[in-house]
């Protein structure tokens, strides 16, 4: 069981570099970086609210002229579903159709993933990055090593306490042209 909570603790950590990885030591080139110089910050599009037109705009506004969908999934936060989730026609039918399946499933026929550590909506700061929509290919992932777990009984004798590392060796970057299409909070118009 210990093993199996560093690996899955691991994996936590992979997922948070994806999208917010600084790419310095130790860590992957996330998509929601500058150091992601594969995506044109002008490309990235601004959002003030979760309507019914945003899925069809993040959709469209994805590649170039003749792209449209290309297996693209969206990748966003528990809580950005969630208001998805919310968004209801005048007559109270829901807006989007959403199936889960675990942190995976669809809105409207549109696969998503859920990541903790995209931004929220509700929460986050103007200019945030809350979501990216694109191919789950247009980030490579190289693995150098295999994951090695070990244990210790040295490290924290003195308080009877066992410890454990999990490490791999790995590296990541967006590695297509405009390979995702960043979301991010824009301006709230004051009333």
């Amino acid at each position: 069981r210990t093993v199996d909570g560093v690996r899955k603790a691991l994996r936590k950590k992979l997922a948070r570099e994806i999208l917010n990885g600084a790419g310095g030591t130790n860590e992957l080139v996330g998509i929601f970086t500058d150091k992601a110089t594969a995506i044109n910050p002008a490309t990235d599009l601004s959002i003030n609210e979760i309507n019914k037109d945003t899925l069809d705009e993040i959709i469209y506004s994805y590649g170039g002229d003749e792209d449209v969908e290309d297996e693209a999934v969206l990748i966003l936060s528990k809580d950005d579903l969630r208001l998805f989730s919310q968004v209801r026609y005048e007559d109270g039918r829901k807006v989007y159709d959403i199936v889960n399946n675990g942190n995976t499933g669809t809105i409207n026929g549109v696969q998503f993933i859920i990541n903790s550590t995209a931004g929220s909506m509700a929460t986050s700061d103007e200019g945030a990055y809350l979501m990216a929509y694109g191919p789950l290919s247009n980030y490579e992932m190289a693995i150098f090593s295999p994951t090695e777990v070990k244990r210790s009984d040295d490290f924290k004798f003195k308080e009877g306490m066992i410890a454990h590392r999990g490490s791999v060796f790995a590296g990541g970057n967006v590695v297509a042209h405009n390979g995702f299409l960043r979301i991010k909070k824009g301006t709230i118009p004051e009333a």
